[in-house]
């Protein structure tokens, strides 16, 4: 059943203590290199998670992670950035507008399937290429992801999860535990994990679930101190029991349950006056969202995902 994607928990670390040299890390905060150092985010000596990182206090930036999983277990990097009392990694970005995007890049809808995996594009080392205009990495269940931050940015290689692109009634960062709303926004909040982490399939969420339209969790976009709050929807490369390859709506664009239009966050491959790719928008309306919305060089659309709710 699609409402049962199991909810990971986060990792537990023992914490930092103040003794007469300063900071201390407990054993399973920063794993031993061998060496008797602690990790530090070098090539010789990765983060094995994302919470180290945190409790290394690791700068915003570039820095090198392990995981058997990923990269044939080769430690590779990863820009790392502290927000709201924890540790994030970005996964994802694009300043891709073209209508397409998602389907022609980093979408497969394995063996025909009606609901698409997210798969690497554009990778330099095992991390992300920031030299192309778009690259994503698949982290898998290793690093035990459990949130996920939607966000702009100014620029392809900016650092911090903070929006410094476009962003409409200060609604970004998009922050999964703390704005999604819904009976469901839990398991909701799971499942895009897993979405981006690429264990899991993509999916569809609304306002509606056992009636007309069906959704797969009851759970929605709101935004406290934005007008308007929500709701708005996400829409995965699939919509409403269905394929599709017209919406990858991160956030859509009407907050009417079941309507969604030209995409406040995502793209939207049609030939409508809806159509558009867009990060940064926060309003209800069916056309285009305004040109300074637009996924360019600019206007980078970011995805951060942490392995801690608190």
């Amino acid at each position: 059943m699609l409402d049962k994607w199991h909810k990971k928990e986060k990792p537990v670390f023992t914490g930092i203590s103040r003794g007469m040299g300063g900071f201390s890390f407990g054993a399973a905060a920063a794993a031993d290199d061998g060496g008797g150092g602690s990790e530090d985010g070098t090539q010789g000596n990765p983060f094995t998670s994302i919470a180290n990182a945190y409790a290394a206090s690791a700068t915003n930036g570039m820095h090198y992670f392990q995981n058997a999983g990923v990269n044939s277990g080769t430690a590779f990097q990863l820009r790392y950035a502290s927000y709201d009392n924890r540790g994030w990694v970005e996964t994802f970005v694009s300043a891709e507008g073209a209508l397409g995007t998602p389907w022609n890049r980093f979408l497969s809808y394995v063996g025909g399937a009606s609901r698409p995996t997210l798969i690497d594009y554009n990778l330099s080392n095992g991390g992300l290429d920031y030299t192309s205009v778009g690259a994503v990495v698949t982290l898998g269940t290793g690093f035990n992801i459990v949130d996920v931050a939607i966000t702009s940015k100014s620029s392809k290689t900016g650092n911090g999860v903070a929006a410094t692109g476009a962003n409409q009634q200060s609604a970004l960062p998009l922050i999964a535990s703390d704005d999604l709303a819904g009976t469901e926004a839990a398991q909701a909040r799971q499942r895009l994990a897993d979405f981006f982490e690429g264990s899991a399939t993509g999916f569809s969420i609304g306002g509606y679930v056992g009636s007309s339209p069906v959704e797969d969790y009851a759970a929605y976009w709101s935004k406290s101190g934005s007008d308007p709050t929500g709701p708005f929807e996400i829409h995965l490369g699939f919509r409403e029991g269905s394929k599709t390859t017209e919406e990858f709506h991160l956030a859509d664009g009407n907050n009417s349950p079941g309507s969604t239009y030209a995409p406040n966050i995502g793209w939207r491959n049609t030939d409508q006056t809806y159509q558009g790719a867009s990060v940064g928008s926060w309003t209800s309306n069916s056309a285009h969202k305004a040109e300074a919305y637009d996924i360019d060089s600019g206007n980078v659309l970011s995805v951060w995902l942490s392995d801690s709710l608190t």
